[in-house]
């Protein structure tokens, strides 16, 4: 879906996204259908801001003990749009500055929303996924899952390469 600048008008423009078409699910798994709202408001000529939130029920698998579980994140987002001309534009590598960091160029006036919404999606991911704050994981040596069974390895293996620091320590 794509918007262009001068179809946006003074008082902005809303949008409620119900389209599927846009969502990276070739790379990660959804539950639902995902809510998405976006509002843009032009500031100047050659500036939009773009502001939304999204609601995405996940499928993922738990990074410690490996089990898929549900999470449904839901965030809100703001991405500033400027057009540039592309005979003026900067070089590619330079240093960002604090204001730059959540920009986007664009070499029409043009906005591609599904692009931005799949960006953001990855951008609203969260680094760590974790079941439950109560997951204990696999355990390290024979692989078994601790939420589910108990095991049998020994707690201190002497043969390991720390054995000796621990003979320093008493």
């Amino acid at each position: 879906m794509k918007v262009r600048f001068v179809e946006i008008p003074a008082e902005g423009l809303a949008l409620e996204i119900h389209d599927q078409a846009w969502f990276p699910d070739h790379e990660i798994t959804r539950n639902g259908p995902v809510h998405a709202r976006v509002h843009l408001q032009k500031k100047g000529e050659d500036r939009v801001l773009l502001s939304g939130e999204m609601a995405i029920p996940l499928a993922v698998d738990c990074d410690r003990c490996l089990q898929e579980f549900s999470k449904t994140i839901s965030q809100s987002f703001r991405v500033d749009l400027e057009l540039v001309d592309s005979d003026t534009m900067e070089p590619l590598e330079h240093g960002c500055s604090v204001s730059e960091m959540d920009m986007l160029y664009l070499q029409e006036p043009e906005i591609d929303l599904f692009q931005v919404l799949a960006q953001q999606v990855f951008l609203l991911l969260p680094t760590k996924k974790i079941c439950s704050e109560e997951c204990r994981g696999l355990c390290p040596r024979c692989g078994v899952n601790l939420n589910e069974e108990t095991c049998h390895c020994q707690a201190d293996d002497p043969s390991s390469p720390f054995a000796v620091l621990a003979g320093l320590k008493r």
